[in-house]
């Protein structure tokens, strides 16, 4: 090649190199976790964020304070991303299942449209049709309905987001339980069980004793040995003061599978 040809190449090199920089900016190299980065129930000390330090340094005390502080920016972006998602689920079943509560100051019949509404409206009305709504919307929409709608819990959906949004994906490690939740998933649950605790917690200003969950209760008219809870029955009673009253209480689920199919049809389109 001639000195000419060479220059005259220069600029064509010059820019397929900014074209290969610009495309590794906007699409960097995901970054890799192990399943348990973070402690999903507590703060993560140095010595859980110890595991994720490689190199030579890793066994530096300098180095697992560095990475306790990533770690737990990790957790907490995470987090964010979850309560969120969480917070829309409980929105769309309240939409979905006519949830309403009443305004104390106007006395005018509202539609529930966050999680503090859905409260007002539990701590209001213990009628067997908002158990049911309850039901639903805890332990049925985002498992069942997901499953049908997306192919996948709303669980496994969100983590799936929150790893794409983080731009992570995860490394296989031998030695770790395969079946083990990973630390996105467990920081899930928390957050799910923290919002359903919160909105189902009693205080002086319940109107009613009435009380819907999945687990069977120890009610000797009702509890049965090995007993296998279909997933669209649940257990209620007037009274939860009472250990005795208990009975069960089945949801529909093939009209509210249908839309829902539809809707997450079109939230995947517009998110």
């Amino acid at each position: 090649m001639t000195k000419d040809n060479c220059f005259a190449k220069t600029p064509y090199l010059t820019i397929h190199i900014i074209t290969m920089a610009h495309h590794a900016k906007l699409n960097p190299t995901a970054k890799q976790w192990r399943p348990d980065r973070f402690d999903a129930r507590k703060a993560t000390s140095t010595a859980w964020a110890a595991k994720n330090c490689v190199g030579k340094d890793s066994d530096q005390h300098s180095s697992h304070v560095a990475m306790q502080q990533i770690v737990m920016n990790d957790k907490r972006r995470a987090a964010e991303i979850i309560t969120q998602e969480l917070q829309e689920l409980i929105r769309d079943a309240a939409a979905i299942t006519g949830m309403m509560y009443v305004d104390q100051l106007t006395q005018h019949a509202l539609p529930c449209i966050n999680s503090r509404d859905v409260r007002r409206s539990w701590s209001q009305d213990g009628s067997e049709a908002n158990l049911k709504r309850l039901a639903w919307m805890f332990y049925y929409y985002g498992t069942e309905v997901h499953k049908a709608g997306r192919c996948k819990t709303h669980g496994a959906w969100v983590e799936q987001k929150v790893l794409v949004k983080l731009n992570v994906s995860y490394v296989l490690l031998t030695g770790l339980d395969s079946k083990q939740a990973t630390c996105v998933m467990q920081l899930y649950s928390q957050k799910m069980n923290a919002i359903r605790t919160n909105i189902m917690r009693r205080n002086d200003t319940f109107w009613h004793t009435s009380l819907v969950k999945c687990e069977q209760p120890h009610d000797p008219n009702c509890y049965k040995k090995n007993y296998k809870r279909p997933k669209s029955t649940f257990f209620v009673t007037g009274n939860s003061k009472l250990k005795t009253g208990w009975s069960k209480l089945r949801i529909g689920t093939q009209t509210n599978k249908l839309r829902v199919l539809y809707e997450a049809n079109m939230c995947d389109a517009g998110r």
